[in-house]
């Protein structure tokens, strides 16, 4: 997905995609953003609030950091709505009865918190700006500024 993603950039030098695990630590220098998609939601809470601070240092006054996840709704009923939803979805797409089983397993992986919760995650990392930008039942991107 990396090499791919390089692909659509040609010629632009300034962008760097870096492969590692960023529950142990970040590349190199400055970023002057991070963005992350569908990933964050497999760290538990405490994980997370470490990565937040870890993207906080890496990041110059005005940094941005990016994410674009899979969120809980932050109520039982309200979150199992999203999820007969999201189901609802799978079992009307051309999926086979196989692949929504994988779904189902893969999800036992997720560690979900709920948009409000990640806010605060991100406010006690000191980012002096923090806004959901945009939700559509689980999925929602949080913009955090330096």
């Amino acid at each position: 997905m990396i090499r791919k993603k390089c692909d659509e950039f040609p010629g632009i030098s300034s962008i760097r995609h870096v492969i590692c695990d960023y529950t142990e630590k970040l590349p190199e220098g400055e970023f002057d953003a991070v963005i992350s998609a569908l990933s964050v939601h497999h760290l538990e809470d405490n994980q997370k609030e470490k990565l937040f601070q870890r993207i906080f240092d890496k990041l110059p006054k005005g940094g941005v950091f990016v994410n674009y996840d899979q969120f809980c709704a932050g109520s039982e009923k309200m979150n199992r709505w999203f999820d007969l939803y999201w189901e609802k979805q799978l079992t009307e797409s051309e999926l086979t009865d196989r692949d929504i089983g994988l779904w189902k397993d893969r999800r036992k992986l997720d560690r979900e918190c709920s948009v409000e919760k990640e806010i605060e995650m991100l406010r006690r990392s000191n980012y002096s700006e923090v806004r959901c930008v945009y939700s559509y039942h689980k999925f929602s991107v949080i913009v955090a500024i330096k």
